[in-house]
């Protein structure tokens, strides 16, 4: 299957009504992309205009320090090693007017000497990989006089949940589309459409050489608002691979006219808030298909447990196969990271989690992860401890530890700073 899709600017004829504000991906419940961090709104100290004669420029980043201690029995497949990491984030938001919008994000990352590798925490990769101008775009709201949001250049990125391509917060380096997306507002409802090079991360092989970088896809997503709390709405999307721009090595991944078919949805029942998600990828190259789904449902209970339980999450997943390009994932089947995330893999994936928030800057959760896997790389069975701290204003200490019935077993410690 050979599949051309015209560039999204050359669809802004369909875009009409009123205005809209350009969107980079849509809310469709729980991130998968587990970074030991919060919200940025929620860090505090974030958000102070630094006056200049503009008086429209605002600075603000975040700096982290991460270590990584992992073990294993002799014989089991798994990353061991130590690892101290370092990241630090500058971003420039330049409000030009109330229509134009420009931002550009520095990102400086740095692997402590005599660590051992791990993701992109490598410290076989040059400087050059991980320093440099990590977002640079425009951003506009009624610019052709359509009512049409754009969004234009380099930018962090999530499809639905970003189990299939989104910009993962725990690397070093998160993923970023290079292209444009065109949205519009019809009443309560939502059209983004776009096209994007995926030059992320991940696409360099342990060589230095391309694996994916340049790919270009093109796709649609929408919000549809259902108007009710039940379900509360529905948010389909399709991408494309193009067959352009695309440089594929040898052995490595190749999307280059593969598509795939989704839909998310969210609501509450009760307490229960929940969302799910569907997705289809059809394989040019092989003719196969493969289905994947995600269903989480969450509830807070801490008036019912008397605080002794804040929250109890319930999540299933379930892939045929290999879904993702560039996804934003970690931790989406576990701490250990066993299978890389949900839907990488002939994986599934039952999960039960608990939050104890003893005081209002203490957080506690307890996840047990049951991995159901045809080709078994790993234990079926892992228990995750994550323990978060507020330390002061703007500054958040992290410890997450893994372990499965294969004795597998992983430490994090992190402290992040946001100013």
């Amino acid at each position: 299957m050979n599949v051309r899709v015209a560039t999204p600017i050359a669809l802004a004829a369909i875009l009409l009504a009123a205005p809209s504000y350009a969107q980079c991906g849509y809310q469709s419940g729980t991130p998968q992309c587990f970074s030991f961090a919060p919200p940025v709104p929620e860090a505090g100290n974030i958000g102070e205009d630094l006056s200049l004669v503009s008086d429209k420029l605002k600075i603000t980043g975040d700096i982290r320090f991460r270590s990584r201690n992992a073990w294993a029995p002799t014989g089991t497949p798994y990353a061991t090693g130590d690892q101290i990491s370092s990241r630090a984030r500058l971003n420039f938001d330049f409000a030009v007017n109330e229509n134009v919008r420009v931002f550009t994000q520095f990102n400086f990352s740095e692997v402590w000497p005599g660590s051992d590798p791990y993701s992109d925490a490598d410290p076989n990769n040059t400087a050059a990989e991980f320093n440099g101008i990590a977002q640079a775009y425009l951003e506009t709201k009624d610019l052709l006089g359509l009512g049409e949001g754009v969004r234009m250049g380099r930018s962090y990125y999530a499809l639905a949940s970003g189990l299939i391509y989104g910009s993962c917060d725990f690397l070093q380096y998160p993923a970023a589309g290079t292209g444009v997306w065109l949205s519009k507002e019809f009443g309560e409802h939502e059209l983004e459409i776009f096209g994007f090079d995926n030059n992320g991360t991940f696409t360099k092989n342990g060589a230095g050489n391309p694996a994916a970088d340049g790919q270009r896809f093109v796709g649609a997503t929408a919000r549809i608002d259902l108007g009710n709390e039940v379900a509360s709405a529905l948010e389909p999307y399709v991408l494309f691979g193009t067959g352009d721009g695309d440089d594929v090595a040898v052995g490595n991944p190749d999307f280059t006219n593969d598509v795939w078919y989704g839909l998310a949805s969210m609501g509450k029942v009760d307490r229960f808030s929940w969302n799910a998600e569907v997705a289809q990828r059809e394989v040019d190259t092989t003719d196969d298909s493969f289905l994947a789904y995600r269903v989480n449902a969450y509830a807070d209970i801490a008036d019912l447990s008397g605080s002794v339980v804040d929250r109890v999450r319930l999540t299933r997943t379930d892939a045929e196969g290999r879904m993702h390009i560039n996804p934003g994932d970690f931790n989406s089947a576990g701490l250990l990271h066993q299978y890389g995330g949900a839907w990488r893999s002939d994986l599934a994936t039952n999960q039960v989690a608990l939050t104890f928030k003893p005081q209002e800057t203490l957080s506690i959760d307890v996840a047990y992860v049951n991995l159901d896997s045809q080709v078994p790389t790993g234990g079926e069975n892992e228990l995750d401890i994550m323990v978060s701290k507020k330390l002061l204003d703007g500054a958040f200490a992290w410890i997450g530890y893994g372990f499965d019935d294969d004795e597998r077993q992983v430490l994090y410690a992190q402290l992040t700073v946001f100013f």
